[in-house]
């Protein structure tokens, strides 16, 4: 049953890049420039080659740097709104809500995920134009009847999106 566009139990979420994931890539970054650093000034009495190691270091930390500020980890990463969900690495349009089914966290201790169930996922699929099929057919977060997104990415837990895309899909708000 379709609910009416102002259903009171629908919240439109905006999430962005989780701010842990910024913190943890200045401490690993910061590590490879103390060890580039020290190699470079005192190294050369004790590792014949200290130029090649904080050469490395310094590529290592031109890495992090990159990864954790770059320009596809800044601004918004997810949106739940009265249309459908969004994660921008799915390289998805939004996924409307008669295509979503349920979600729920799963993966590994080391790697969880959060699970979204297509519902007939081979018409969404088919709705979509060629350039767009081009852009997920090898993104590992795109599968044929569900949808990925990692949890480091967000700035909420994933049990808070999930509920949020639960109760969202409970109401329906197509248009």
């Amino acid at each position: 049953m379709m609910e009416s566009m102002q259903d009171s139990h629908f919240i439109e979420m905006t999430i962005g890049v989780s701010k842990t994931r910024r913190f943890h890539g200045r401490i690993l970054m910061g590590f490879f420039a103390v060890i580039g650093v020290f190699s470079f000034l005192f190294g050369d009495t004790y590792v014949s080659d200290n130029e090649v190691i904080a050469t490395v270091c310094a590529i290592g930390a031109g890495v992090v740097y990159f990864v954790s500020y770059g320009s596809w980890s800044k601004g918004v990463v997810m949106t739940i709104s009265r249309e459908g969900v969004w994660y921008r690495d799915w390289k998805l349009p939004v996924i409307p809500w008669h295509h979503v089914g349920r979600s729920y966290s799963t993966g590994i201790r080391l790697r969880p995920l959060l699970r979204i169930d297509l519902v007939d996922a081979e018409t969404l699929f088919s709705e979509l134009t060629d350039t767009s099929v081009e852009k997920f057919r090898n993104n590992e977060l795109v599968k044929s009847d569900y949808l990925l997104v990692p949890n480091g990415m967000l700035e909420i837990p994933i049990s808070q999106v999930s509920k949020a895309i639960n109760s969202a899909t409970q109401h329906r708000f197509d248009r």
